[in-house]
């Protein structure tokens, strides 16, 4: 799906009490402390203190979006999630000033928690949970760079609520990672694979081994439904995938990988064109309505791709995403800043080192003329090795 604002009565007192609590707890040790002499392939948090974190998330990510506040996001967000939800925010302000509210998000829960074994920073973890009041499920990666900083999501795909995700691998209570360029019994390794369906979506590059599946044609219908609704608009669009992956096994073989990809936005206007975006539109937020001239919009698709074993008949295809619009490339104009993460370090401890910061950034956008699902609408699962995968949130079957 696409990064919004959904409707939801919050009760802003409440949340912002515990908001402050929790920016208080987090501004000192962080959350679920971790010992720095931690042995190696410790498990990176144990089943109880996954569930406090998912707890703190769900709590400040409610006040956040209610309230417009990315401050209170970066204190549990990070990476493209950070992005995403931050570009979203920057848009209904830029769109209706600074008196502009949010609403609270849809109610998740958390059904199941894999944790690996992992010898150095950063650590990280893998819940899914499930909104069955709109039939989503979300792939959730929360991480810590370093001893000293909090859990934070960094990640969060969804898909259909009756999507079959292959179930993870588990060796000895522990979940099976995979390294980025490890295609060991794969069809691809993590990287490949990624890189591959980016040059599949770049309609100037070959496709490489990826499937052309229904995230790739929603991505080809919806720029072309753009240039056929506006005479007078160019658009280039590029894509391109960012360093931060996480990967691991699955039972049957095959191999789930959440990436993120980076997509620009070239517009150019030609001579004379008059060009009125949608009211709700990025493109009014960040181009102006009517677009005055040029401009490069940057987007996050985090992706959940399914990777098959090697020998299988079906190729790498993505079976979620989630992303968001994050701001202006081109340096003119408005552009979506995520704010800086609080003062991490607890009293006594040394700050982390360069390198230990968190994820950077990430970004994927609203795509106009996509038409989300109603409530309940869902898609076919596919079965691990098919070929087709299904309609992802924000797409429908026409569109």
């Amino acid at each position: 799906m696409t990064a919004g604002l959904r409707s939801r009565p919050v009760r802003l007192g409440a949340l912002a009490l515990a908001v402050g609590v929790l920016a208080a707890a987090l501004a000192g040790c962080g959350v679920v402390p971790v010992r720095k002499d931690a042995p190696a392939g410790k498990i990176a948090a144990a089943p109880d203190d996954v569930d406090s974190i998912s707890g703190t998330y769900e709590e400040a990510r409610e006040f956040g979006m209610a309230a417009l506040d990315a401050e209170t996001l970066a204190l549990v967000e990070g990476g493209s999630m950070l992005a995403i939800d931050t570009g979203a925010i920057q848009v209904a302000r830029l769109l209706n000033g600074v008196t502009a509210t949010g609403s609270g998000t849809s109610t998740w829960e958390t059904e199941e928690q894999y944790t690996p074994r992992l010898d150095a920073y950063p650590l990280w973890f893998v819940t899914i949970a499930a909104d069955d009041e709109r039939s989503r499920r979300q792939l959730r990666v929360f991480s810590r760079p370093s001893a000293v900083a909090p859990w934070r999501l960094v990640a969060g795909p969804e898909t259909f609520g009756s999507t079959a995700l292959p179930e993870p691998a588990v060796t000895d209570g522990a979940l099976d990672v995979l390294d980025a360029d490890d295609g060991a019994g794969l069809a691809a390794s993590p990287q490949e694979a990624l890189d591959d369906y980016a040059a599949a979506l770049d309609a100037d590059a070959a496709p490489g081994e990826a499937a052309t599946d229904s995230f790739v044609q929603q991505m080809r219908r919806q720029e072309a439904a753009l240039l056929a609704e506006h005479p007078g608009l160019g658009l280039e669009r590029s894509w391109a995938v960012q360093p931060d992956l996480y990967a691991f096994r699955t039972r049957e073989g095959g191999a789930l990988v959440v990436g993120t990809l980076l997509r620009q936005d070239a517009y150019t206007l030609r001579q004379g064109a008059v060009v009125r975006w949608p009211d709700d539109s990025e493109q009014r937020a960040h181009l102006g309505d009517p677009m005055g001239g040029p401009g490069v919009l940057r987007y996050y698709h985090e992706v959940l791709m399914y990777v098959p074993p090697q020998g299988d008949s079906g190729t790498p295809r993505v079976i979620g995403q989630y992303g968001g619009v994050v701001g202006r490339a081109d340096g003119d104009g408005q552009a979506a800043l995520v704010p800086p993460a609080p003062t991490e370090t607890a009293p006594g401890e040394t700050p982390p080192a360069p390198g230990e910061t968190a994820p950077a950034p990430g970004e994927t956008a609203p795509a106009p003329g996509e038409t989300a699902p109603a409530p309940g609408e869902t898609a076919p699962a596919p079965a691990p090795g098919e070929t087709e995968a299904p309609l992802l949130p924000g797409a429908t079957p026409d569109s």
